[in-house]
């Protein structure tokens, strides 16, 4: 017989003749998979999903992945959602990211209860869109503006004087008025073109407008390992441990079994075997 026909016998006879210890094995692993799911509770994943419009090649998505749990997107979470007894960093643990198909990313939370997870996931979401935009505007101080953005706002409050003065110039119509208001006009004309420019141009703009695809599912289950996993695992654990202990012990044993090593240790030709039952 071949060395595999050897150990399925070995296992086959192991099966048979510890049928009952192997069965008490079992029982055990379940019960301490079960301890182990009493001892962590369980817990709950729900994922919302990012868009990020325009072209992006792969490098760059997996950037967007980096910010998206970085300790800058995931405190401000922390802070709008004032989970007491979580830290920040405890936080951050519970929360992952990962590029799923084509330009999304997915966002992942992880809470003791769907609600939270449901959550985590929405306000981490938000906090990594409104960050994204920042950087895109040329900063990450949500008090400050500066870069293309602060420009936008200073043309913003430009276009409100040029129309301060508008109103404000004489309503005859004289040359003058008439002269004055037109300038003030081109004036406003000249600095929109200007602006639209720069937003064709810039390509930051184009990609600052990262989109949360809608709010992210409540979790209808539990997230693995479960408490059946668990306790299924457990249980296949100390089945197979028995097993490989047994098959250890069973390889370590001089005790001859085979006919070509009794005929060797006994220095002499095999005349016959008799089958002993059981």
């Amino acid at each position: 017989m071949s060395d595999d026909t050897i150990r399925l016998v070995t296992v086959g006879r192991i099966l048979r003749r510890r049928r009952r210890l192997l069965a008490v094995l079992v029982v055990v692993g379940a019960l301490v998979g079960y301890g182990v799911s009493v001892l962590f509770p369980p817990r709950y994943t729900a994922s919302a999903s990012v868009l990020l419009p325009g072209p992006w090649e792969e490098r760059e998505l997996l950037t967007q992945v980096e910010i998206a749990t970085s300790s800058e997107v995931v405190g401000k979470a922390a802070d709008s959602l004032r989970w007491s007894g979580v830290s920040d960093k405890e936080l951050r643990d519970r929360v992952s990211a990962k590029i799923a198909d084509g330009n999304i990313i997915k966002i992942s939370g992880t809470a003791d209860s769907p609600e939270r997870a449901q959550r985590l996931s929405d306000e981490v979401a938000q906090q990594f869109v409104t960050y994204a935009a920042r950087i895109a505007s040329g900063t990450t101080d949500p008090d400050g503006a500066t870069g293309p953005e602060a420009l936008r706002q200073q043309v913003k409050r430009t276009n409100q004087r040029i129309t301060d003065l508008a109103n404000a110039a004489d309503p005859g119509q004289t040359v003058e008025s008439v002269q004055a208001r037109t300038e003030l006009e081109k004036l406003r004309t000249a600095l929109q073109d200007a602006m639209q420019k720069l937003d064709e141009a810039d390509p930051a703009s184009s990609r600052a407008g990262l989109v949360v695809m809608g709010p992210a599912p409540r979790p209808a289950g539990e997230a693995p390992p479960t408490r059946w996993q668990l306790v299924g695992g457990g249980a296949l654990l100390f089945f197979v441990l028995a097993v490989a202990g047994h098959l250890a012990a069973a390889r370590v044993n001089r005790r001859l079994r085979s006919e070509p090593e009794i005929a060797a240790a006994l220095g002499s030709a095999l005349l016959g075997t008799v089958d002993v039952p059981g």
